[in-house]
């Protein structure tokens, strides 16, 4: 009932891989893993910690590089990266801000301890899914939810908004959220139609066969 319900609503991922398809509903765990507000705030502590570093890092990497200069960091670990765009060296995006969405992938290690596994700067996905995946919880053990203060994640949707807004150039009266998704077949599809719905836009056009689907989100802008 569940794989179906969640099939029903349109909460798929697309797996390449898989011989008989490739969009299966998404996995769903019946078994909460629960985070005591204790080792939240630690979690929380480090998170923001981590995502300035990074934002900050990538800043010196195309302005000053002083962290190459003073061998912090090697400097033919990154200069040789593909990934590394030499043409955005002295650029400095709207607010300096160049990881405006990080997804961090945190797990426990044998003794217990929370680590990184990895951090996503580039184009993270999945909250939709923790999202679903809350209503889905809520609703098949709703006790959970009265009986103990569980924090919420509803407004995510809104304050991903409110970020991206916030990264637009400062004189831009109103600015405009683009969201562009490659179509049906892209695992991300179903985030790719999620968060515009909860920014109250309209449904996706294509100004030409091949170009990609857009979605664009107006509110606004915070002085």
């Amino acid at each position: 009932m569940q794989t179906l319900s969640l099939t029903d609503q349109g909460i798929t991922v697309t797996v390449y891989s898989e011989k008989e398809g490739i969009e299966r509903s998404f996995p769903f765990d019946f078994v909460p893993r629960i985070i005591p507000a204790r080792e939240w705030e630690g979690l929380h502590a480090g998170l923001l910690q981590r995502v300035t570093a990074l934002n900050l890092f990538i800043l010196d990497i195309y302005q000053g590089q002083k962290c190459l200069k003073d061998g912090v960091v090697p400097a033919e670990l990154v200069l040789s990266r593909k990934e590394y765009k030499r043409e955005l060296l002295s650029v400095i995006p709207p607010r300096r801000i160049y990881t405006h969405v990080v997804g961090t992938d945190v797990i426990r290690d044998s003794c217990g301890d929370y680590v990184v596994l990895e951090d996503n700067c580039r184009c993270p996905s999945g909250v939709s899914y923790v999202l679903e995946n809350r209503n889905v919880l809520s609703r098949v053990f709703p006790e959970f939810f009265t009986a103990y203060p569980v924090r919420p994640i509803k407004d995510y949707p809104n304050l991903l908004l409110d970020t991206l807004l916030h990264a637009a150039p400062e004189r831009t009266e109103k600015p405009v959220v683009v969201v562009l998704t490659p179509g049906m077949a892209n695992s991300a599809h179903f985030e790719h139609s999620f968060l515009p719905g909860r920014w109250a836009c309209s449904w996706p056009t294509r100004r030409a066969p091949a170009s990609p689907t857009t979605r664009r989100c107006t509110r606004s802008c915070p002085s």
